[in-house]
């Protein structure tokens, strides 16, 4: 494992910080998972309730999306929401440390030898959520142990939770992390080699707004999305992947690779984008719970896109 870009100042609190926090999630990590999920997840689930996270901004998003929903309902999918959050937190930290002859089982990838046949010899994408505990879509490296994947990321503002999460992501020596600034240039560098590019993008995030961005309607809403998977598949014909993920027990999911674009395909400027958005509603729609309602998700709008750059507002597709 390597990051693309190492320019973080470590002071000693930091290291102190990280180890300790470190020491806690291996201790997670060995522990039953029985106490992990039915005595540290409930705990979590406690807190999150009595602390209130960001009740307004879930029940808004919630109420939003699903305008057809009671009251009642809007609230079920919160608390159930709340437990995904719980879990996830749980998932995430006995993560620390994983290796594939003790936690194969944690994502089960339905189509992996269909898959592996269909892209050998070439790069592609894999466009992902905040779903479930996406950190988990790393794993696909142990299975395809050839390739280099690109996981690009957000640097964190927290120096130990950025050390942190770098270390936690160590799951295999073929995982890159790649800040998003820098994708196109380490790929652009790396590619054409005797190994595979799988570039993780997990696009469901709000970008930061530009006079350039198309609307799209996701769930009742107008909304914008991050576009790189698309600009990098238009540029270099890469095969393009949606990630759909179910969840089939506490800390388990099953995965599947849907193909969005197949690198030949002529398509207009947007439609992949299109195609992701589609997908995403119609996972998030079978099992609502599993997105990540606490994000600011439709913090901008067609009408402060337009008094922001000075044109005409732009109507959803």
């Amino acid at each position: 494992m390597s990051v693309a870009n190492n320019d973080i100042k470590v002071r000693w609190y930091h290291k102190v910080g990280l180890e300790v926090l470190w020491a806690l999630c291996r201790g997670i990590y060995f522990s039953p998972r029985w106490f992990r999920f039915y005595v540290v997840r409930p705990l979590f689930y406690v807190v999150l309730t009595l602390t209130r996270y960001r009740r307004n901004v879930i029940l808004s998003n919630i109420r939003n999306s699903f305008p057809e929903l009671s009251a009642a309902q809007t609230r079920h999918i919160m608390r159930r929401y709340r437990n995904t959050l719980a879990e996830v937190i749980v998932c995430t930290m006995s993560l620390a440390g994983a290796k594939p002859g003790r936690d194969n089982d944690l994502m089960t990838w339905e189509n992996v030898e269909e898959h592996l046949e269909r892209t050998r010899g070439r790069d592609w994408i894999a466009m992902a959520a905040h779903f479930g505990c996406w950190e988990y879509l790393l794993l696909w490296c142990w299975h395809d142990p050839d390739c280099r994947f690109l996981g690009v990321y957000h640097p964190l503002r927290s120096t130990i939770f950025e050390l942190f999460y770098r270390r936690l992501r160590n799951l295999a020596p073929n995982i890159i992390q790649t800040p998003m600034k820098d994708t196109m240039r380490y790929y652009l560098r790396n590619r054409g080699e005797d190994h595979g590019v799988v570039i993780g993008l997990i696009s469901d995030q709000s970008p930061i707004l530009r006079a350039d961005l198309e609307w799209h309607r996701f769930l009742n809403q107008d909304t914008v999305f991050v576009e790189g998977g698309e600009k990098f598949a238009s540029r270099f014909h890469l095969p393009m992947y949606f990630v759909h993920v179910c969840r089939v027990a506490p800390g388990r999911y099953v995965a599947r690779l849907d193909e969005l674009y197949d690198g030949v395909e002529e398509f207009a400027e947007g439609e992949l984008t299109r195609r992701y958005v589609r997908a995403l509603e119609d996972m998030i729609r079978e099992t609502p719970e599993l997105w990540m309602w606490s994000h600011k998700r439709w913090k901008h709008t067609p009408e402060k896109q337009a008094a922001k750059f000075g044109i005409e507002k732009k109507v959803a597709k």
